[in-house]
């Protein structure tokens, strides 16, 4: 409620002003989309699609090396805010609960961070996930330094040099991803992320 104050919204105008950022927001990646790859949003009916499956064969049928791949939108579980008539206070206070929502799925193949994924809620308070496999990223790292390594999957069998493997995935760690992400415009559209956001993962092969 804080925030819609500093916005200027009542919280009776709620539910309509974050219709408009959805609609907004939904408009805004599809038109992106169209842009960048040709393709709208494919909608799915159901979560239960293995939406990493679809986006590799998509990447697989069009050749495309890096870049955007494609985006998918499904309904899934979320929380957000409701606005409920408060008869202590005497007009509506936004409420939290859970319910289901449009999520739509982007995946790219980044030059330099290999395969990751775009999870955007289009619900207020429109939650954001990135997911970027850090063994992907490595093997971009480790290709450009010239090191052989024997791989399957997601998995290393074999590299050339073990202590710069893991130097590298170490770096990991220390980088500042939302500030690294703005940057590079990985996403091919203004998603904009807060520096207190930090990543989580494995530091070790």
């Amino acid at each position: 409620m804080s925030f819609l104050r500093w916005r200027g919204v009542l919280n009776r105008d709620y539910k309509k002003w974050m219709q408009a950022q959805t609609d907004a927001l939904v408009t805004a990646v599809d038109r992106s989309l169209r842009e960048q790859s040709g393709r709208p949003i494919t909608p799915l009916s159901t979560w239960r699609y293995d939406k990493e499956q679809l986006a590799r064969k998509r990447q697989e049928q069009t050749g495309i090396e890096t870049g955007l791949i494609g985006a998918w939108s499904c309904q899934e579980s979320c929380w957000s805010y409701r606005a409920n008539y408060c008869a202590e206070k005497g007009f509506p206070q936004l409420r939290r609960y859970t319910t289901q929502c449009k999520h739509v799925y982007l995946y790219f193949d980044h030059e330099q961070y290999g395969w990751m994924n775009v999870r955007l809620q289009t619900w207020f308070p429109y939650h954001i996930q990135i997911a970027l496999n850090g063994r992907e990223w490595l093997r971009r790292r480790l290709e450009a330094r010239g090191v052989d390594f024997l791989r399957q999957g997601n998995k290393f069998l074999h590299v050339d040099d073990y202590a710069l493997a893991q130097r590298c995935l170490r770096q990991q760690l220390d980088r500042q991803w939302p500030y690294l992400l703005n940057r590079e415009r990985a996403f091919g559209f203004p998603i904009q992320l807060r520096p207190r956001e930090r990543c989580s993962g494995s530091s070790r092969i």
